[in-house]
Protein backbone atom coordinates (compact mmCIF):
# COMPACT_ATOMS: atom_id res chain seq x y z
CA UNK A 1 0.00 0.00 0.00
CA UNK A 2 1.29 3.24 -0.81
CA UNK A 3 1.96 5.90 2.28
CA UNK A 4 0.73 9.27 1.77
CA UNK A 5 2.31 12.53 3.41
CA UNK A 6 -0.62 14.53 3.06
CA UNK A 7 -2.12 14.63 6.82
CA UNK A 8 1.63 15.58 7.61
CA UNK A 9 1.45 18.52 4.80
CA UNK A 10 -1.22 19.50 6.03
CA UNK A 11 -0.84 19.72 9.73
CA UNK A 12 2.23 22.00 8.53
CA UNK A 13 0.05 24.51 7.62
CA UNK A 14 -2.16 24.13 10.45
CA UNK A 15 -4.95 23.27 8.47
CA UNK A 16 -7.75 21.30 9.32
CA UNK A 17 -9.33 18.89 6.58
CA UNK A 18 -12.32 20.78 5.87
CA UNK A 19 -9.70 23.55 5.17
CA UNK A 20 -7.91 21.36 2.59
CA UNK A 21 -10.82 20.03 0.76
CA UNK A 22 -12.08 23.21 0.59
CA UNK A 23 -9.17 24.36 -0.90
CA UNK A 24 -8.68 21.21 -2.98
CA UNK A 25 -12.41 21.59 -4.33
CA UNK A 26 -12.82 18.17 -2.77
CA UNK A 27 -14.95 16.85 -0.75
CA UNK A 28 -13.81 15.80 3.02
CA UNK A 29 -14.24 11.83 2.56
CA UNK A 30 -11.65 12.18 -0.08
CA UNK A 31 -9.40 13.57 1.86
CA UNK A 32 -9.91 10.91 5.04
CA UNK A 33 -9.53 8.18 2.50
CA UNK A 34 -6.36 9.28 1.17
CA UNK A 35 -4.98 10.30 4.74
CA UNK A 36 -5.81 6.54 5.83
CA UNK A 37 -3.86 5.42 2.63
CA UNK A 38 -6.53 4.46 -0.05
CA UNK A 39 -5.58 5.33 -3.33
CA UNK A 40 -7.13 8.18 -5.31
CA UNK A 41 -7.12 9.67 -8.63
CA UNK A 42 -4.23 11.28 -10.46
CA UNK A 43 -6.92 14.39 -10.85
CA UNK A 44 -7.64 14.03 -7.20
CA UNK A 45 -3.74 14.30 -6.63
CA UNK A 46 -2.80 17.13 -8.57
CA UNK A 47 -5.71 19.02 -6.98
CA UNK A 48 -4.49 18.20 -3.03
CA UNK A 49 -1.07 19.24 -4.32
CA UNK A 50 -1.97 22.73 -6.14
CA UNK A 51 -3.59 23.49 -2.91
CA UNK A 52 -0.72 22.76 -0.69
CA UNK A 53 1.56 24.37 -3.16
CA UNK A 54 4.03 21.24 -3.59
CA UNK A 55 4.54 18.61 -6.27
CA UNK A 56 2.76 15.53 -6.72
CA UNK A 57 5.61 13.36 -5.82
CA UNK A 58 5.79 15.18 -2.24
CA UNK A 59 2.36 13.83 -1.33
CA UNK A 60 4.02 10.25 -1.01
CA UNK A 61 5.89 8.90 1.58
CA UNK A 62 6.66 5.69 -0.34
CA UNK A 63 4.81 4.55 -3.45
CA UNK A 64 4.71 0.50 -3.99
CA UNK A 65 4.56 -0.19 -7.82
CA UNK A 66 7.31 0.92 -10.11
CA UNK A 67 5.18 1.75 -12.36
CA UNK A 68 3.09 3.74 -10.65
CA UNK A 69 5.80 5.68 -8.47
CA UNK A 70 7.25 6.29 -12.77
CA UNK A 71 3.86 7.72 -13.28
CA UNK A 72 3.98 9.84 -10.19
CA UNK A 73 7.24 11.42 -11.23
CA UNK A 74 6.32 11.95 -14.80
CA UNK A 75 3.51 13.76 -13.47
CA UNK A 76 4.95 16.01 -11.13
CA UNK A 77 7.82 17.04 -14.11
CA UNK A 78 4.94 17.86 -16.39
CA UNK A 79 3.04 20.15 -13.20
CA UNK A 80 6.38 21.65 -12.36
CA UNK A 81 6.67 22.98 -16.10
CA UNK A 82 3.48 23.58 -16.46
CA UNK A 83 3.70 26.17 -13.16
CA UNK A 84 6.10 27.89 -14.64
CA UNK A 85 4.71 28.63 -18.10
CA UNK A 86 1.61 29.71 -16.37
CA UNK A 87 4.02 31.77 -14.05
CA UNK A 88 5.15 33.45 -17.12
CA UNK A 89 2.24 34.23 -18.61
CA UNK A 90 0.78 35.60 -15.86
CA UNK A 91 2.91 38.15 -14.74
CA UNK A 92 3.34 39.09 -18.89
CA UNK A 93 0.04 39.52 -19.33
CA UNK A 94 -0.55 41.54 -15.76
CA UNK A 95 2.43 43.70 -17.31
CA UNK A 96 0.43 44.83 -20.46
CA UNK A 97 -2.44 45.35 -18.99
CA UNK A 98 -1.11 48.05 -16.47
CA UNK A 99 0.69 49.82 -19.94
CA UNK A 100 -2.25 49.75 -21.47
CA UNK A 101 -4.10 51.48 -18.73
CA UNK A 102 -1.21 53.93 -18.38
CA UNK A 103 -1.12 54.88 -21.88
CA UNK A 104 -5.10 55.71 -21.73
CA UNK A 105 -5.03 57.34 -18.59
CA UNK A 106 -2.04 59.39 -19.62
CA UNK A 107 -3.37 60.69 -22.83
CA UNK A 108 -6.47 61.24 -20.85
CA UNK A 109 -4.17 63.04 -18.54
CA UNK A 110 -2.69 65.49 -21.23
CA UNK A 111 -6.14 65.97 -22.80
CA UNK A 112 -7.62 66.91 -19.01
CA UNK A 113 -4.71 69.57 -18.52
CA UNK A 114 -4.93 71.05 -22.23
CA UNK A 115 -8.88 71.25 -22.42
CA UNK A 116 -10.10 72.07 -18.72
CA UNK A 117 -9.54 74.72 -16.64
CA UNK A 118 -11.04 76.15 -13.32
CA UNK A 119 -13.76 74.52 -11.87
CA UNK A 120 -14.08 72.09 -14.85
CA UNK A 121 -10.85 71.21 -13.78
CA UNK A 122 -12.03 69.49 -10.72
CA UNK A 123 -14.83 67.65 -12.45
CA UNK A 124 -12.63 66.48 -15.12
CA UNK A 125 -9.84 64.52 -12.42
CA UNK A 126 -13.00 63.21 -10.61
CA UNK A 127 -13.88 61.72 -13.90
CA UNK A 128 -9.97 60.70 -14.55
CA UNK A 129 -10.25 59.05 -11.71
CA UNK A 130 -13.58 57.46 -11.70
CA UNK A 131 -11.97 56.00 -15.03
CA UNK A 132 -8.92 54.82 -13.66
CA UNK A 133 -10.95 52.89 -10.63
CA UNK A 134 -13.05 51.17 -13.49
CA UNK A 135 -10.02 50.22 -15.34
CA UNK A 136 -8.50 48.72 -12.24
CA UNK A 137 -11.55 47.00 -11.54
CA UNK A 138 -12.13 45.24 -14.88
CA UNK A 139 -8.07 44.63 -14.76
CA UNK A 140 -8.46 42.88 -11.81
CA UNK A 141 -11.50 40.75 -12.96
CA UNK A 142 -10.12 39.67 -15.56
CA UNK A 143 -6.22 39.31 -14.19
CA UNK A 144 -8.23 37.49 -11.39
CA UNK A 145 -11.30 35.36 -13.05
CA UNK A 146 -10.59 34.58 -16.68
CA UNK A 147 -7.38 34.79 -17.13
CA UNK A 148 -7.48 32.14 -14.33
CA UNK A 149 -10.25 29.96 -16.18
CA UNK A 150 -8.14 30.38 -19.46
CA UNK A 151 -4.87 28.92 -18.02
CA UNK A 152 -6.57 26.44 -15.90
CA UNK A 153 -7.57 24.74 -19.72
CA UNK A 154 -4.33 24.60 -21.19
CA UNK A 155 -2.24 23.87 -17.86
CA UNK A 156 -4.74 21.24 -16.16
CA UNK A 157 -2.26 20.40 -13.96
CA UNK A 158 -2.06 23.89 -12.42
CA UNK A 159 -5.60 24.03 -11.77
CA UNK A 160 -6.83 25.83 -8.39
CA UNK A 161 -3.45 26.46 -7.72
CA UNK A 162 -2.34 30.32 -6.06
CA UNK A 163 0.93 31.16 -6.92
CA UNK A 164 1.29 33.18 -3.84
CA UNK A 165 0.66 32.80 -0.61
CA UNK A 166 0.10 35.94 2.18
CA UNK A 167 3.08 34.52 4.76
CA UNK A 168 5.32 33.48 2.09
CA UNK A 169 8.46 35.60 0.75
CA UNK A 170 8.73 36.77 -2.92
CA UNK A 171 11.17 35.07 -5.16
CA UNK A 172 12.02 38.10 -7.16
CA UNK A 173 10.56 41.82 -7.68
CA UNK A 174 8.24 40.46 -10.85
CA UNK A 175 6.44 37.82 -8.38
CA UNK A 176 5.68 40.94 -6.23
CA UNK A 177 4.59 43.01 -9.12
CA UNK A 178 2.21 40.47 -10.43
CA UNK A 179 0.19 40.57 -7.27
CA UNK A 180 0.50 43.97 -6.19
CA UNK A 181 0.07 45.53 -9.88
CA UNK A 182 -2.68 48.25 -8.79
CA UNK A 183 -0.50 49.65 -6.48
CA UNK A 184 0.77 51.47 -9.33
CA UNK A 185 -2.29 53.59 -10.21
CA UNK A 186 -2.68 55.49 -6.99
CA UNK A 187 0.70 56.16 -7.14
CA UNK A 188 0.52 57.17 -10.26
CA UNK A 189 -2.42 59.20 -9.89
CA UNK A 190 -1.03 61.52 -7.03
CA UNK A 191 1.48 61.90 -8.67
CA UNK A 192 -0.24 63.74 -11.93
CA UNK A 193 -2.27 65.43 -9.98
CA UNK A 194 0.37 66.53 -8.03
CA UNK A 195 2.29 68.16 -11.66
CA UNK A 196 -1.08 69.72 -12.97
CA UNK A 197 -1.58 71.06 -9.57
CA UNK A 198 1.47 72.94 -9.64
CA UNK A 199 1.06 73.62 -12.69
CA UNK A 200 -2.05 75.59 -12.48
CA UNK A 201 -0.26 77.52 -9.60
Amino acid sequence: MNKYRVAELRKKRGWTQEVLAEKANITVRTIQRIENGTDVSLDTLASISNALLVPVSELFESIEEEAKEVEIMDMSKEQLIQLKYRKTITVSITLLVIAAILLVMSILGVEINELASGYNTTLSWLAWVSLLLLLIGLANYYLGVKLNEMLDQKYPLTKGIKLKEKKERFENFWQFFSIYWWMIFPIFGFITWFISFFNNL
